[in-house]
């Protein structure tokens, strides 16, 4: 190897090396963004239950504190903070919005629903040795707000306002940062990330692989439009369908309809991912990343990465 050649190579491992590092330092910020929010979506509920504590405890057993109090966390204080934190992060190449048909997006619903019962289904399985610690308890800290909440506050909290924002935070402000990775690099991270916020573990898995499929749709359309729509429904159907069955009775006849549409959800949705998953592409983006491991090894994605899996843990063991 010449004078030449050598300049040309070590020209070229120094602009690796500092690709490397730039696209880390992305990824980090990007991670410390999602950190941040958590932290302080997590110090605002101790200092607002400090402040209620002194003002009137009595407001802590009211139905509708639950939802009130998560909405004013995530809404009022975690989501300005993560728009202000991610703010920072270049945002990636914008494309042209694309349309679905509405017998796609009917598809498209039945796989989301039947992947979340089947995940659902394993986060249950995964749940069951911190079943038999907690003495038979199960932890489900959603279906427990949402049980023993004012209906209407559930409805409109859960069905509309959490679906939009936890959209705009996922599927719009973070995916525009991680599409310059590829698509499935941004699904994957997007996803994860999304299961995490949820901290707690019958929530993860589901939450993770709804947020997978959300992510493809908003790459391959462009627009979190599609997505809204998608989770509104969904979220419809398990806080408010749901509940209002199960609150019916015992009696099996008020348990067989969510039996028999779990099981045309999961038949369908299996049905159309079969037919389908040959269409599934994913787009290269405009950076290559050659070190895969830095995708979770930069600092932000870690301290998300374990504050999110410490409040798991501390809920399965603890509540």
């Amino acid at each position: 190897m010449n004078q030449f050649e050598q300049n040309q190579y070590y020209n070229f491992e120094f602009q690796m090396e500092q690709n490397r590092k730039r696209q880390k330092k992305i990824l980090s910020d990007t991670g410390l963004s999602l950190f941040i929010m958590a932290v302080a979506i997590l110090v605002s509920q101790v200092i607002f239950q400090i402040i209620i504590k002194l003002i009137d405890p009595e407001i802590f057993n009211k139905d509708w504190y639950g939802w009130v109090m998560t909405a004013l966390c995530v809404v009022g204080v975690g989501l300005p903070v993560f728009y202000a934190a991610i703010g920072r992060v270049p945002k990636s190449e914008s494309r042209e919005v694309n349309s679905i048909s509405v017998i796609q997006f009917i598809g498209i619903f039945f796989v989301c629903t039947g992947s979340m019962y089947l995940a659902n289904f394993i986060g249950i399985l995964l749940s069951i040795p911190f079943i038999f610690l907690r003495g038979g308890e199960l932890i489900n800290p959603v279906a427990d707000a949402v049980l023993g909440s004012n209906f209407i506050i559930t409805f409109i909290y859960g069905s509309f306002v959490a679906p939009f924002v936890e959209e705009i935070i996922f599927r719009k402000l973070l995916l525009d940062r991680l599409r310059r990775f590829g698509d499935l690099a941004a699904i994957l991270l997007s996803g994860i990330a999304f299961g995490l916020f949820h901290m707690n573990l019958l929530q993860f898995l589901y939450a993770s692989v709804l947020g997978f499929i959300f992510a493809y749709v908003t790459l391959k359309t462009n627009t979190i439009r599609y997505s809204i729509i998608l989770h509104v429904l969904i979220n419809m159907i398990g806080t408010v369908v749901a509940p209002l069955l199960l609150k019916s009775g015992d009696n099996f006849i008020y348990i067989l309809p969510m039996i028999l549409w779990i099981m045309t959800s999961i038949t369908i949705g299996s049905l159309v991912f079969a037919l389908n998953i040959g269409k599934v592409k994913f787009n290269k983006g405009t950076e290559m990343v050659t070190q895969k491991s830095i995708y979770f090894t930069n600092l932000g994605t870690l301290l998300f990465a374990v504050l999110c899996l410490a409040m798991i843990f501390i809920t399965l063991l603890f509540g």
